[in-house]
């Protein structure tokens, strides 16, 4: 294969996917040659059978567009004419080549036997940062133009584009990217290894080989690494009060709380600042922070990797302009986050031979030549594969000086730019769990502000909670097994400690095989399928068995980590892929054999425990009510001044929720005032057709929700949110509302089913018509800033569900301390969490939007006058029935503002 080959990028619409059944209904093809598109067909063809409705939807073919068009049989012969001597192009050609050829097949033409390629894989491979892998996704990231989506001959004309730019991309490698590029690609799919081959052999003949901006070590090509930030003067010249006019109002009056409690001479140490969303309030706090007199470094924390990225790249970049001075931040993530060069070294020593490692291997490969920091998060390739496991950081123990890949090795690199970075940012469960290690990333730093910070209570509670499934304690077990094998085949002495292991954990094995079979049988687990609090001490009188069996699974437990410490290195050295595997495999057993003790044997009466099945497997959980403060985590101990700020910190002037929640005494409060005219911007419809209290089961309530958001977007056509506090509901009514949407041009995007929660905002910001159903943390920590959300549905009020073992320990524990559970917590909590939720709504003055409350408990339970006075003041609550909700909420949003 060669560049000069006439490459036909073909496309086809067909009635459907089964090649016995459906049939063609337009074809397309662009002719490439000498990478310059020189020709171009486009047919509609009589597919001689009704086109469905979803495809006529989706294609905007209908059957009387195709009525006096040819049959294929007319057109086969042109078709193959055309086609051959070319090189066959799709994306994802394995469909439309053997569509095409079962056609042609059927209509007594000889099938094709050109050579294929897939542009799918092409730009996996040399795209790997783009949010998706389909033709749009491809015109997106190249800035192509693409008119007609799923028009055949649209689709067509923008792979071929697509496909020169791939190609010329691929040149510009430098060469010992593309020489290892051709190796890995004998694992892709039809003939795309051809194409890797026949750049190399451009590259070799031209003697092209781009290393401007490049370092190479041991064979792998990587981008240098700026360190130009070691030198920044970041010195403000300028007083506090000198800028504070490029600050909004509120802005400025958040600006001016933080930077007098940072500068007076007392010794408080909190400051809660409540500030609505669409106040601005990043800036708000990092305008103050800018202007500290002190030098130290600035702690940052907020809930998610998005605001986290956002804080780095928009907003203190927007600063910096805005004051004309140079400030640092750096994200800061987990180890895992971040690609160890020395193991991905070792996997293209090892290759697997697999497509889909394969595919991993190469986008990492063009992706080094790009990536700044190193972070995994930035590949858009599935992350469950097992190539992504080898070659994740393990952090400082992997640092070695003497290792050829110390000076660029991505955590080393983030180490240093923490060094000298003005701003640390970090999420929530990052601060806390660093902080519970023996080796913290994070250094003691004075000043921390805490953005979002409704959510502490409910992340300590999760970070405190502990789990241990068994199935997955056996997996690991079975993990030992082999990776201590391999440990072994290097060394006698291990090999005889790798056997013992082996055995014990056989015999472990099959002990917690029979508890897990015990605990099922004798708390019904699999009947009961609802999570189920646990008295230890009565299971083990009632089941005195289960007691020996525990005690002996602990004794091997001990033993097997006596074991592990006699395969440990004498000395610290770069590991191989199957030591680093062994390591880690044994620390997550230890990790479960502390678990395991710990729920077996620590009786501690603050302690909960509680059982459940996932998948037909055990899951043991506990928790200690007793020991939920925020003063036990290390930052804060060590910080002298935090700053708190959300939209919903304090539900009223008088509420002290958050602070009983968090263990704090002594906390300085603002709440800034309101930038919205929520009697303008705003309406509350609460539907009466649905009586929260006369639903009978899940399959009822998910058709109502269904039915309810069906009209409300073939009312209004518009992005909507559609808020659960049952995942178990969102998948009902997500199933029921994909199966109407299929195929239309419309998405169903669905927390923990459409990939997470940046994959599923990336694709609402592309502009794609949307339906987003989300639970827990989509009512508060989902930031539609860059695309407007106009409605808001909530289908229940937010309330914990009450029969969750550890929401009744928490009512217990309360209880227990002389207070009443309800008032003191689960109505604080609903609370919050519907102010969230129409924070969804508004982002900023100039938005109008509708919320539906599918749950007439607020206005008609004893409690309802606490929870509407949580809501903004001026917000007006109608109340109506579905054809009144329609008909209102369309006059509402077609009102001027």
């Amino acid at each position: 294969m060669e560049a000069s080959n006439l490459f036909a990028i073909v496309d086809i619409e067909t009635t459907g996917t089964n090649q016995q059944t459906d049939k063609i209904i337009q074809f397309a093809c662009v002719i490439i040659e000498n990478q310059q598109i020189v020709n171009q067909l486009s047919i509609d063809i009589n597919p001689l059978r009704s086109i469905p409705k979803h495809i006529t939807e989706l294609t905007g073919i209908s059957n009387k567009d195709v009525a006096n068009s040819p049959y294929f049989e007319d057109v086969a012969f042109t078709i193959k004419q055309l086609l051959d001597g070319c090189a066959f192009v799709a994306h994802n050609v394995f469909f439309d080549f053997n569509f095409l050829n079962s056609e042609l097949v059927r209509a007594g033409v000889s099938p094709l036997t050109s050579p294929c390629i897939d542009t799918v894989e092409l730009f996996q491979v040399l795209f790997p940062t783009s949010n998706g892998f389909r033709v749009s996704d491809m015109a997106s990231e190249m800035s192509i133009e693409h008119t007609n989506p799923h028009q055949a001959l649209s689709d067509a004309y923008v792979t071929a584009q697509g496909f020169i730019k791939m190609l010329d991309k691929l040149r510009t490698l430098p060469l010992v990217t593309k020489e290892t590029l051709q190796l890995l690609s004998v694992n892709l799919g039809v003939n795309n290894q051809e194409v890797f081959s026949m750049i190399l052999n451009e590259g070799y003949e031209t003697k092209q080989n781009n290393l401007e901006g490049v370092v190479v070590i041991d064979g792998i090509a990587i981008k240098k690494k700026d360190r130009a930030y070691r030198y920044q003067d970041r010195k403000v010249g300028k007083s506090f009060s000198s800028e504070l006019g490029i600050l909004r109002n509120t802005q400025r009056e958040m600006a001016e709380d933080i930077h007098q409690f940072l500068t007076e001479d007392n010794e408080s140490k909190n400051l809660f600042i409540e500030a609505e969303t669409g106040t601005g309030k990043t800036m708000g706090y990092l305008y103050p922070l800018t202007f500290e007199t002190k030098p130290e470094q600035k702690l940052i924390s907020t809930s998610t990797i998005l605001l986290q990225n956002q804080i780095e790249h928009q907003d203190i970049p927007l600063l910096n302009d805005l004051v004309k001075t140079s400030k640092q931040g750096v994200v800061v993530k987990s180890t895992s986050h971040y690609l160890s060069l020395h193991a991905f070294r070792q996997t293209l020593d090892l290759p697997l031979g697999q497509k889909s490692y394969a595919i991993c291997q190469m986008a990492v490969l063009v992706w080094l030549l790009e990536t700044n920091t190193g972070d995994l998060d930035e590949v858009n390739v599935i992350k469950n594969n097992v190539f992504y496991q080898q070659v994740q950081h393990t952090g400082q123990k992997e640092l070695i000086e003497s290792s050829i890949f110390f000076e660029e090795d991505f955590y080393h690199y983030l180490t240093d730019r923490c060094q000298f970075a003005d701003f640390i940012i970090v999420n929530h469960s990052f601060l806390f769990s660093d902080s519970q290690k023996k080796e913290r990333f994070l250094p003691d730093l004075e000043t921390v502000i805490i953005d979002e910070a409704h959510q502490l209570p409910s992340l300590i509670e999760t970070i405190s909670t502990k789990q241990l499934s068994l199935s997955s304690f056996v997996f690991e077990l079975n993990h030992l097994i082999e990776v201590s094998m391999l440990m072994g085949e290097t060394h006698d002495k291990r090999l005889k400690n790798a056997l013992m292991m082996s055995d014990i954990c056989k015999e472990l094995r099959e002990s917690l095989d029979w508890l897990e079979e015990s605990m099922v049988t004798y708390f019904d687990l699999f009947h009961k399928k609802e999570e189920q609090l646990i008295d230890v001490l009565a299971f083990f009188k009632q089941v005195p068995v289960v007691k020996r069996y525990i005690q002996q699974i602990n004794v091997m437990l001990r033993e097997l980590s006596e074991l592990s410490q006699n395969l440990k290195l004498e000395k610290k050295k770069e590991l191989s892929l199957n030591e680093k595997e062994f390591f880690h495999t044994m620390e997550h057993v230890i990790e479960m054999y502390q678990l395991f003790k710990s729920f077996f044997y620590d009786y501690d009466e603050a302690l909960v425990k509680w059982i459940s099945t996932k998948k037909k497997h055990v899951i043991l959980s506990m928790i200690n009510f007793s020991d939920l403060s925020i003063g036990q985590y290390n930052w804060y101990t060590q910080a002298k001044k935090i700053i708190y700020t959300s939209g919903s910190l304090q539900l009223d002037n008088d509420s002290n929720f958050l602070e009983r929640k968090l263990g704090l005494e002594d906390v300085q409060k603002k709440t800034l005032p309101s930038v919205f005219d929520y009697k303008n911007q705003a309406c509350l419809f609460l539907l009466n057709d649905v009586n929260y209290h006369s639903i009978k089961s899940t399959n009822d309530f998910s058709k109502r929700i269904s039915q309810s958001v069906k009209n409300l977007f073939e009312t209004h056509e518009q992005t909507m949110l559609v808020l659960f506090t049952s995942h178990q509901l969102l998948e009902a009514v997500h199933k029921q509302l994909t199966d109407y949407f299929n195929q239309r041009d419309v998405l169903v995007l669905a927390q923990g089913i459409s990939g997470t929660k940046e994959k599923i905002l990336k694709k609402i910001n592309q502009g794609n018509k949307c339906i987003i159903l989300g639970a827990n943390s989509f009512w508060e920590g989902m930031d539609f800033s860059q695309r407007s959300i106009n409605i808001v549905v909530m289908t229940k009020l937010p309330f914990d569900p009450p029969n969750r073992p550890i929401v009744q320990a928490r009512y217990q524990y309360i209880e227990q301390q002389g207070g009443n559970p309800f008032y003191e917590d689960a109505l604080p909590q609903a609370g919050i969490k519907l102010r969230q939720g129409i924070g969804r709504l508004l982002r900023s003055p100039q938005d109008r939007g509708i919320l539906v409350l599918l749950d007439n408990r607020l206005v008609n339970s004893r409690y309802s006058d606490i929870l509407c006075s949580y809501l903004p003041q001026a917000l007006s609550i109608h109340t109506v029935t579905l054809p009144e909700l329609l008909k209102e909420s369309k006059l509402f949003l077609e009102k001027e503002s």
